[in-house]
């Protein structure tokens, strides 16, 4: 069954985990949900958002999700009915943090006696603020890959594939960034928002929520920042790397140009070149050029241009 409830004095929790036609026809059958909320918790992802209406809140958050198949940050979308003795969460994909945090709840009475024994509003504060605080793990990775990362920049020995990496760490940063910035609007509002199950006491705690998103939006733009230096500094040294080869390039053509022309002078059917018919001189000539373009390799070591 897709539907679970958990009951506490006055409240419920009712958690559902597949958006099928179980779980419309039970919303539809217990609740005068307003028919385009239920159109939208069918529909594809909603952008975050807050609908507030008489009777209930319809709230639609976003939280990161660490994909371990491809090492990246998705998102995973929540909604949320709050009303004055009931809060219902609905996940658009199965979600381990809601999961653990509803059977916790479920089998640990000093859990449900916490989060449970207050208003709605309470218990949705609860809810979100444990979610959030889920994806410090999220945030703790990404720090040490940025980490890892930046000793990797500043190595002596440089994998060929930090490009790769660097735009990879990039990616999730801004993943993770472009997920949370929407939350921080909605959770501000909620935090003014007054209703019956949503008093001035209860908005203290979502300012809590508020603040706490903060503090994960300073976090991921100090890595933003961090990755971005990392990638002009990397793309100063691939800079500098190749400057250095076009200038052994440039070295190698000027000193094969000498032998180059003798080389074709003398490889032409003419008899009265110079010393054509006397290899000494040719050996002589060979030599000089071979001399001159070590002192001229050693000059350019010596001013630092190769």
């Amino acid at each position: 069954m897709s539907v679970k409830i958990i009951e506490q004095k006055q409240l419920r929790w009712i958690n559902i985990d597949t958006v099928d036609e179980e779980a419309i026809n039970f919303l539809k059958k217990n609740f005068a949900f307003h028919h385009l909320d239920l159109e939208d918790i069918q529909g594809e992802s909603q952008t975050p958002k807050l609908d507030v209406y008489k009777n209930y809140l319809f709230l639609v958050l976003q939280f990161p999700r660490w994909s371990s198949q491809n090492n990246k940050v998705v998102k995973a979308q929540i909604d949320f009915f709050l009303g004055e003795d009931y809060v219902v969460t609905i996940q658009h994909s199965k979600s381990k943090e809601v999961k653990h945090f509803f059977y916790r709840c479920m089998k640990n009475r000093t859990i449900r006696k916490e989060w449970m024994n207050g208003s709605a509003g309470y218990l949705l504060y609860n809810i979100i603020e444990s979610l959030f605080r889920s994806s410090q793990s999220i945030l703790d990775t990404i720090g040490a890959n940025v980490a890892e990362l930046e000793e990797e920049v500043y190595s002596e020995e440089q994998d060929p594939k930090l490009i790769q990496k660097l735009a990879l760490r990039r990616r999730n940063i801004l993943s993770f960034r472009r997920i949370i910035d929407p939350q921080r609007y909605v959770i501000s509002t909620l935090s003014n928002t007054r209703r019956p199950f949503l008093t001035e006491e209860t908005g203290l705690y979502f300012d809590n929520a508020y603040d706490y998103l903060s503090k994960l939006w300073s976090i991921i733009n100090a890595y933003r920042d961090t990755v971005s230096g990392l990638h002009i500094t990397v793309e100063s040294l691939l800079t500098q790397k190749t400057n250095r080869i076009l200038n052994m390039l440039t070295v190698i053509s000027v000193a094969l140009m000498p032998p180059t022309l003798i080389a074709s002078a003398y490889g032409m059917n003419i008899d009265k070149l110079p010393f054509a018919h006397n290899p000494t001189y040719v050996w002589l000539i060979l030599l000089g050029v071979l001399t001159a373009n070590i002192f001229l390799a050693l000059l350019l070591r010596r001013r630092r241009w190769l």
